[in-house]
């Protein structure tokens, strides 16, 4: 479900921008530490509060649509610049 702002759920994009950047629900839930099953419920979530899909799930592998493309890139973008301004924030030391 959509937040009132516009703003997909934030979880559920930080699952999908994993999953997008290993093209696998596996390797995603392990750098989330979660499980498979809850990066895909994270993504069908999302997909079901855009109303689109992001994925193209093929026989063992993966593969983002012309909107998961365009969502992953913002994504990165946006999460990009919260890492940076965290960074600064604390003072300029190395990201944790």
């Amino acid at each position: 479900r959509m937040h009132k702002d516009g703003l997909p759920p934030l979880e559920a994009l930080r699952v999908f921008a994993a999953a997008a950047r290993h093209l696998s629900f596996t390797r995603a839930a392990e750098e989330l530490f979660v499980t498979q099953s809850a990066v895909s419920k994270q993504v069908i979530a999302l997909e079901s509060a855009l109303a689109t899909r992001l994925f193209e799930r093929r026989t063992r592998a993966l593969v983002l649509t012309a909107a998961g493309e365009r969502l992953h890139r913002s994504a990165e973008l946006a999460f990009a610049e919260i890492r940076a301004a965290a960074v600064e924030l604390r003072g300029g030391g190395e990201p944790t």
